[in-house]
C-alpha cells in the first residue's frame, strides 16, 4: 500500500473573505475622505464673523474678481496707489470712475452688514432671537443682473446677529461695579477722616478730667467683670442662613483698534492665499478667465425688513438667484445633490467662496426650527444701486 506524501499533493491556501479577515485581525477599513468640493472655504480664528470682518472680506473679494475676470488691467489696490498722470484722457477718467465706485461700495458694505446683522437679531420681532445667521452676496458680471455672463457667490457663515448701537450687558455690569467700588472707597476715606477728628477731640477732653474719676471708673469695671460669668467663644463657622453673593460676571475686554486691524489684515491674506491655491488646483484656472469689460453688479440676500438706502429690493430675481444659491450649496457640499429631481440650472457653472468661523451652521435657522416664516423675515434678493464699469485700456 502506497502512502501518499505531502509532496505528492498540492495544498491550496484558503483565503478568507475580506469581512472575516477584518473581524479576526481587528482591522477596520480606513474611513473614506470627504469628496473635494469645487467651492473653497476659509475658516477664521473667531467664534462668529463680525459685520466689519464680513464687509472687509467681501470688498476684498470684489477686487479679486474684477482682476481675475479681466475687468481691470491691474489689481484695484495697486491702481489706487499709481500716480495719476494725465487726468484728461479717456482711460484716466474710466480709471477714476471705477475707483470712486469701488470706494463707495466699500463704504456701503460696512453699513450693509451692520444693518443685516441687526435684521438677523430682530428675527421674528424678538431681539437677540438667534446669535448668528447666514448671508449671501453675489458678484454679477453682465449688462444686467438677470442676463449675467458670470456670477460669483460669497457665503458668510455664522454672521454675528447684533443690534446696532446696543451695549454689551457684561461690559456695562463690570463698569458699574467698578464705579460702585470707587464710590465706596471714597466714602470710606471720608469716614476714616471723620473718625480720626472725633478721636482727637475725645482725647483732649479726657486729658482734662480728674484722676479720681478715672480710679472710680476702673474699680467699677473690675467689680462688674468679676460678677459676670465668662461667655463661650464665638463660632468662626458662618451660619448657613447667610447666602453668599453670586460671583461677578467675567470681564470681557473689547479688542483694541490695533488688534482689530491686524485681524482684518490676517483674514485678507488668508483669502488671497485660498484663491491662489484654488487657481493652482483647478488646472491653473480657478476664477481666472478672459472676459470683455462689462458692468459688475452686487446682489445681496436679505430679509424684507432689511433697511438700507443703497439697496433696492428685486423680487423678479428670486427665481434665477434661488437656483444659483441651490447650486452653490450643492457644489460646496452644504446640501446633498438630489438626482431624482431634474432642475434646470441657469447661468452655467457657479463660482464662489465660503467665509466661515469656528462656529458652523448646517442650515438656516428657519429650516432647522421648522417654524412658519413671517413676511418680514422672508429672504429676498436686493441689488446695489451703483455699478462698476470695467475697462481694459491703459
Amino acid at each position: 500500500m502506497r502512502v501518499l506524501a505531502l509532496s505528492d499533493c498540492k495544498l491550496e491556501r484558503h483565503v478568507p473573505p475580506r469581512e472575516i479577515e477584518d473581524i479576526y485581525t481587528n482591522r477596520q477599513p480606513a474611513p473614506m475622505p470627504p469628496p473635494p468640493t469645487k467651492i473653497p472655504f476659509i475658516t477664521l480664528d473667531a467664534d462668529l464673523v463680525t459685520d466689519s470682518m464680513a464687509a472687509r472680506l467681501c470688498i476684498s473679494l470684489v477686487g479679486h474678481v474684477l482682476f481675475l475676470k479681466s475687468q481691470v488691467p491691474f489689481p484695484v489696490i495697486q491702481m489706487a496707489r499709481m500716480p495719476g498722470g494725465d487726468t484728461t484722457s479717456r482711460t484716466a477718467k474710466k480709471r477714476q470712475e471705477l475707483l470712486n465706485s469701488f470706494d463707495t461700495l466699500a463704504s456701503h458694505l460696512n453699513t450693509t452688514f451692520t444693518a443685516l446683522s441687526t435684521a438677523f437679531a430682530h428675527h421674528s420681532g424678538t431681539e437677540d432671537a438667534r446669535s448668528s445667521g447666514r448671508a449671501y452676496l453675489a458678484v454679477v458680471l453682465g449688462p444686467t443682473p438677470g442676463s449675467a455672463k458670470c456670477r460669483v457667490m460669497v457665503g458668510v457663515d455664522a454672521l454675528e446677529a447684533k443690534v446696532w448701537g446696543k451695549r454689551d450687558d457684561r461690559l456695562s455690569v463690570c463698569e458699574g461695579a467698578g464705579a460702585e467700588d470707587d464710590e465706596q472707597s471714597d466714602s470710606g476715606d471720608e469716614s476714616d477722616s471723620d473718625n480720626d477728628s472725633d478721636g482727637e477731640a475725645d482725647t483732649n477732653e479726657s486729658g482734662n478730667s480728674d484722676s479720681s474719676g478715672d480710679e472710680e471708673a476702673a474699680w467699677e469695671t473690675e467689680t462688674e467683670e468679676s460678677s459676670q460669668a465668662p461667655s463661650p467663644p464665638l463660632s468662626r463657622t458662618p451660619s448657613p442662613s447667610s447666602s453668599s453673593s453670586p460671583p461677578p460676571p467675567p470681564h470681557i475686554l473689547p479688542p483694541t483698534y490695533a488688534q482689530e486691524l491686524e485681524a482684518l489684515r490676517t483674514a485678507e491674506r488668508l483669502l488671497s492665499r485660498t484663491l491662489a491655491s484654488a487657481c493652482g488646483e483647478n488646472d491653473g484656472q480657478g476664477m481666472a478667465s478672459e472676459m470683455a469689460p462689462t458692468l459688475t453688479h452686487i446682489v445681496l440676500r436679505a430679509p424684507r425688513k432689511f433697511m438700507h438706502p443703497a439697496w433696492v429690493p428685486r423680487q423678479t430675481l428670486s427665481g434665477a438667484f434661488d437656483a444659483l444659491l441651490d447650486q452653490f450649496l450643492e457644489e460646496s457640499g452644504e446640501r446633498p445633490e438630489r438626482d431624482d429631481i431634474k432642475k434646470k440650472k441657469k447661468g452655467g457653472k457657479v463660482e464662489g467662496v465660503w467665509i466661515c468661523s469656528r462656529q458652523r451652521l448646517t442650515e438656516d435657522s428657519e429650516i432647522i426650527s421648522g417654524e412658519e416664516i413671517s413676511e418680514e423675515d422672508e429672504m429676498i434678493w436686493w441689488t446695489w444701486d451703483g455699478k462698476l464699469v470695467g475697462f481694459a485700456d491703459w
